[in-house]
């Protein structure tokens, strides 16, 4: 699967861009997080949807799973840092939320919304999944089809695990 961004595709394997973005936590800093370990961005429709609701659960659920592999799960959508912290406290939210404002980024990562079943979602951040890895390679990716399509989180880890494994 390729991702385009002006003339640059983004694969599986490709160097992927540095970026800095508000987040609940401060100044998220792609280059410097993957320092600590792998960073898994989860690109989301909007705040306070059904499926995102349901699916933030899931993962609040999956949270120790995430931290026993050092993965940095970082949502990403183009909600402000404040609607991100209601959101968090809404949710009960273990995770960093960053502000992708003018989706710029999530454009970059080729995340947006060209088809759904309701058009009021056209144009906005699609959900998606992107591991990167401490030397700014994509090594995992997962695009929903659909906004309201979701990925087990018992299937992402296991083949998050797959892909991490191949050079271990």
């Amino acid at each position: 699967m390729h991702l385009r961004y002006g003339r640059k595709m983004y694969q599986v394997g490709s160097t992927v861009r540095d970026f800095t973005l508000d987040s609940t936590e401060g100044k998220f800093v792609l280059s410097e997080r993957v320092k600590k370990g792998p960073v898994l961005l989860y690109f989301y429709v909007v705040n306070y949807g059904q499926t995102c609701t349901n699916y933030m659960e899931n993962m609040n659920e999956r949270f120790d799973d995430f931290t026993k592999r050092n993965i940095s799960l970082i949502h990403v959508n183009p909600s402000s840092v404040e609607e991100h912290r209601g959101w968090i406290k809404h949710t009960d939210s273990l995770y960093e939320h960053v502000c992708d404002e003018n989706q710029i980024i999530s454009k970059e990562f080729d995340c947006i919304v060209t088809k759904a079943k309701n058009e009021k979602i056209i144009g906005k951040t699609n959900r998606a999944f992107f591991l990167i890895d401490e030397n700014m390679k994509m090594r995992y990716l997962w695009k929903a089809d659909l906004p309201t399509d979701t990925v087990l989180i018992s299937q992402l880890l296991a083949e998050i695990d797959s892909v991490l494994n191949q050079n271990n």
